[in-house]
């Protein structure tokens, strides 16, 4: 959380040399941080974008133009979504995603243990950890709930380095 994964979906789609009708950008139903039609960074970044609640709800959203779909926080799509990726990029669209690959227990978070298989480019993200300053990779929650999904910002989330995750989760694994 917090390392700019939002920002840099926005950026490469805002970059990207298709034109608006040839990219569609989209986001789980789930996701309601935010504007609920649009893709939002912490940093306040913003692009429109579908809600679906299921991988399959895509494909009625791609018309013959498409070339480019932007996927934001894809690890909370469930497992189909790599089938509906790889079916895409084997119908010639390129497939951007962002998501966490791991939770807050560092355990693989949904597809995207899979999904990273199948990349072309993987782009790893770090934050500054909110306890030292230092390099952060891990996301530690503020809460009892140990459901592996749990939407929330920085009321419930810190970015935090490997030793202040462990000293947070020191009892809670």
């Amino acid at each position: 959380m917090f390392s700019g994964k939002t920002t840099r979906l926005i950026e490469l789609y805002n970059y990207s040399e298709c034109i608006t009708s040839e990219k569609i950008a989209v986001k789980p139903l789930m996701d309601n941080r935010y504007v609920a039609h649009h893709i939002h960074s912490h940093t306040g970044l913003q692009l429109p974008g579908h809600r679906i609640s299921k991988p399959e709800e895509l494909y009625p959203l791609i018309s013959s133009e498409v070339k480019e779909v932007f996927i934001d926080e894809i690890q909370f799509l469930g497992s189909n979504i790599t089938g509906v990726v790889l079916d895409l990029t084997l119908q010639g669209i390129r497939v951007v995603a962002a998501g966490l690959d791991k939770d807050f227990k560092d355990l693989d978070f949904g597809p995207m243990p899979e999904l990273k298989k199948w990349a072309n480019n993987h782009i790893k993200l770090t934050a500054k950890c909110q306890v030292c300053g230092k390099t952060a990779d891990k996301t530690y929650r503020n809460s009892d709930s140990d459901s592996q999904i749990l939407i929330g910002h920085a009321d419930i989330y810190e970015a935090r380095c490997e030793t202040h995750w462990n000293e947070g989760m020191n009892g809670r694994l």
